[in-house]
């Protein structure tokens, strides 16, 4: 984050002074995304609402309706929905204005999603199937499947299970076409929840395990994504590192070059005198224990610099362990709801299946057993935030293990999208959750989820 922005800096700098304000006006949005990516709401609004004026001084309506689209998410975000909605409804204009179908599909996508955060389901269908129709004109893409995924968790939610299936099942075939394990695993999800509700268990339970095969073919991708990002910055940092020592160098040989021409012009003017020659030395010996002086400092630093990446990357390690023990803990808690469900099945001796059903039991105990316990994840969690747990409980008796689970992937930083798939619900529920511990956690409707957990 901190080198992209100083470049980014630097970039203000040039564009102020050739006076081209579109690009800084671009610049700062892309300033405001760094800032919002990580949480900095505030830092991020001043951002896009300072590239907002130089768009509208400029009459540049592509810009002005990118920053009213960024405007909107941060309000989403810090869940003041009203004036989220009435920023995107700007952007929306000014993207039917520019006639850009891809950023009137995006934005009719927000506005859904800022309803479903409220709950009014029919009227978030109503938008997410806009963006259908859209997307539908075009060719097979990854937005298609995650709109269609989308369309199917609502209508499920509505209660209209013919529909949910119908668009969950055309979400899975496109993402299987287009190879995205992402959207697969969500379909496979979704295709569970619904036959849950339908009560078809040996059904939800086929696509539960097709869910989390896709996701673990997803997580791997997306971890070798990551390694290769940290490797690629380590590069970076490596090479950063030369340049500095090289540069060092050469400051190193400009001052001997200097004291060289100085000794000789001393020596020219003032001959043989002794005197003269040991104030040379006495200056020259000067010089070069400051430089070997500011050398000592340099290589001091870097091995600071050293230490602070090292600790960076066992941080990022600490925290890839607690989501993969969180997922293994998700997996238990399906495997024992359908352990039991199954075992209430057996004792029914009407049941043509009971041998079979018998076997799926003990399939299910002995995957079970293999995976983690919770107080695993407790354990290797709070070796990163201490006592995160303790203060919440002081805080209120009343959270379940599922509230601490969402509380504690909160406290991670996780997107939105991430922490659904960990916890293997849709982002819907995400929000309904979210909704549930605001009241719990008795705060104030000005409040932000977020911050309070950051602050315990």
């Amino acid at each position: 984050m901190s080198h992209a922005l100083s470049y980014y800096h630097k970039a203000d700098t040039y564009f102020v002074k050739g006076k081209n304000y579109i690009n800084l006006g671009n610049n700062l949005n892309r300033i405001g995304r760094i800032y919002f990516k990580h949480k900095r709401n505030a830092a991020a609004l001043n951002n896009f609402r300072e590239a907002l004026k130089l768009f509208r001084t400029g009459n540049d309506h592509k810009g002005i309706a990118e920053s009213y689209s960024y405007i909107g998410q941060v309000f989403e975000q810090k869940e003041a929905y009203d004036s989220s909605h009435l920023y995107q409804e700007l952007a929306l204009a000014e993207f039917k204005r520019l006639n850009d179908k891809s950023q009137i599909a995006y934005t009719y996508s927000r506005i859904g999603s800022i309803y479903e955060d409220q709950l009014k389901l029919q009227t978030a269908l109503k938008y997410f199937l806009l963006v259908h129709k859209i997307y539908s004109e075009g060719p097979a893409s990854v937005e298609l499947a995650a709109i269609m995924n989308n369309i199917g968790d609502t209508y499920r939610k509505i209660g209209n299970y013919n529909q949910a299936l119908h668009y969950s099942k055309r979400a899975e075939t496109l993402a299987a076409r287009l190879h995205d394990n992402r959207q697969l695993s969500s379909a496979h999800r979704d295709l569970a929840k619904t036959f849950e509700q339908l009560k078809q268990y040996d059904s939800a339970y086929y696509y539960s395990e097709k869910s989390r095969m896709a996701y673990s073919k997803s997580y791997n991708t997306e971890s070798e994504k990551q390694l290769n990002l940290i490797q690629t910055l380590f590069d970076v940092q490596h090479k950063d590192n030369e340049i500095e020592q090289l540069e060092s160098k050469n400051r190193f040989s400009h001052i001997l070059t200097l004291s060289i021409l100085v000794s000789s012009l001393l020596a020219t003017f003032l001959g043989i005198s002794l005197l003269s020659r040991q104030r040379l030395k006495i200056s020259n010996s000067k010089i070069l224990f400051e430089t070997r002086q500011q050398s000592m400092e340099l290589e001091l630093y870097n091995k600071q610099l050293q230490q602070e990446s090292l600790k960076a990357e066992l941080e990022l390690r600490s925290k890839e362990l607690t989501s993969i023990t969180l997922h293994m803990i998700k997996k238990n808690e399906v495997l024992e709801d359908l352990k039991t469900r199954l075992a209430s099945i057996v004792k029914e001796d009407k049941r043509d299946q009971r041998k079979e059903l018998k076997q799926l039991v003990e399939f299910i105990n002995l995957n079970s057993s293999q995976d983690k316990s919770w107080e695993d994840f407790r354990v290797v969690f709070e070796h990163v935030h201490k006592d995160f747990f303790e203060k919440l409980m002081m805080h209120t008796g009343g959270l379940t293990a599922t509230d601490l689970r969402f509380l504690a992937l909160l406290k991670m930083n996780l997107n939105s999208a991430d922490m659904a798939t960990m916890l293997a619900v849709s982002q819907t529920s995400l929000r309904t959750t979210r909704y549930r511990l605001r009241k719990k956690l008795q705060l104030p409707e000005d409040a932000s989820l977020q911050k309070f957990v950051h602050n315990l």
